[in-house]
């Protein structure tokens, strides 16, 4: 389970947060521009602080301020995914994969190979990121935060730079991360069409707070 109780106050916008979402699956963040859903992942991942309140994914506590408890980034154990895919361009398509098991040191949760397959990637292995389209960069960059999650995927707008047919083809891939990965994948979007296909559930924020959770069944990924 995600169990986030927590609120932080910035100068000119407060974030509250207070639910408990699945352990597993997509949960999917939805809302306009402003409204903290990006605030919110970044309290989650450690990239910021809140000002009070606890933050534990099935278990792990990552902060809490009664307990002072503050784990730092590294030790988090999440994949993120961001709007652009931020390759490092010097290694391969298989160097950046597994720079987190090799660098970190951080166990891979699912089978490598496997992961190859679903994401339609292995024909990319020994080229540069230079030489990729922008859907095949992305599938790759979402292959390397798969592998390098041990408790946590956040994919924060992954499809917002990409043309609709580009969109399309990713989403088919992106629903097919809940079959071969147990962790719960955190997904940000503006996109009602998309948190639907996508999600089990979706959590809607206006304003800094959360106005609506919605437990759909039946969507493509809870197959």
């Amino acid at each position: 389970m995600l169990d986030l109780h927590f609120e932080t106050h910035l100068p000119d916008f407060t974030l509250k947060v207070d639910c408990t979402l699945p352990g597993q699956g997509f949960t999917a963040i939805l809302g306009p521009s402003g409204c903290g859903k990006t605030t919110l992942a970044s309290n989650i991942a450690g990239l910021a602080t809140p000002s009070c309140g606890r933050i534990a994914i099935n278990g792990l506590t990552f902060w809490s301020s009664n307990e002072h408890i503050s784990l730092p980034v590294n030790r988090r154990g999440i994949g993120f995914v961001f709007q652009t895919h931020r390759l490092f361009p010097h290694l391969t398509v298989f160097e950046n994969l597994h720079f987190a098991n090799r660098i970190g040191g951080r166990p891979c949760q699912v089978n490598g190979n496997e992961l190859i397959d679903v994401l339609g990637i292995g024909h990319l292995l020994k080229r540069y990121p230079d030489t990729l389209s922008g859907g095949e960069s992305q599938r790759v960059a979402l292959g390397r935060a798969i592998l390098a999650a041990e408790t946590l995927l956040i994919m924060d707008e992954p499809l917002a730079s990409l043309d609709s047919e580009r969109k399309e083809e990713l989403l088919g891939y992106f629903e097919q991360i809940p079959k071969i990965s147990s962790l719960p994948i955190l997904y940000i979007t503006h996109s009602a069409n998309e948190a639907k296909r996508l999600a089990n559930t979706i959590l809607t924020m206006s304003a800094g707070t959360i106005t609506h959770i919605n437990h759909q069944k039946g969507c493509s990924s809870c197959a």
